[in-house]
């Protein structure tokens, strides 16, 4: 799981920075960089960094009126499934990735 975390977010890293003139764009990178980089040195487990990223990532584009191209919501969906726990205990603990705005 930690593989495919860290390819969904160099996929999303390099889709953001085709977008260099979009408002509120470098903080969306700076997120997903900071994923990146947790991600890439174990300092969280992949479903914890999936779910924090997703969540952050909404509240960016909510606060900046950032608007996600499709391409990149495909990335925030899978990052969205990667962050989903397993099991009837992981329902709850999913909660509030699910109870977080979209990306648009």
């Amino acid at each position: 799981m930690k593989n495919e975390l860290a390819q969904v977010l160099n996929d999303f890293i390099s889709l953001a920075k085709t977008h260099y003139d979009r408002k509120g764009n470098e903080y969306l990178l700076e997120q997903l960089e900071i994923a990146l980089d947790k991600t890439n040195n174990n300092v969280q487990d992949a479903v914890n960094e999936a779910r924090t990223t997703y969540q952050n990532v909404n509240t960016i584009c909510l606060v900046n009126h950032l608007h996600l191209e499709k391409d990149e919501e495909v990335l925030l969906e899978k990052i969205k499934e990667i962050s989903m726990s397993k099991g009837w205990l992981g329902g709850l603990n999913s909660w509030n990735t699910t109870n977080t705005w979209p990306g648009k």
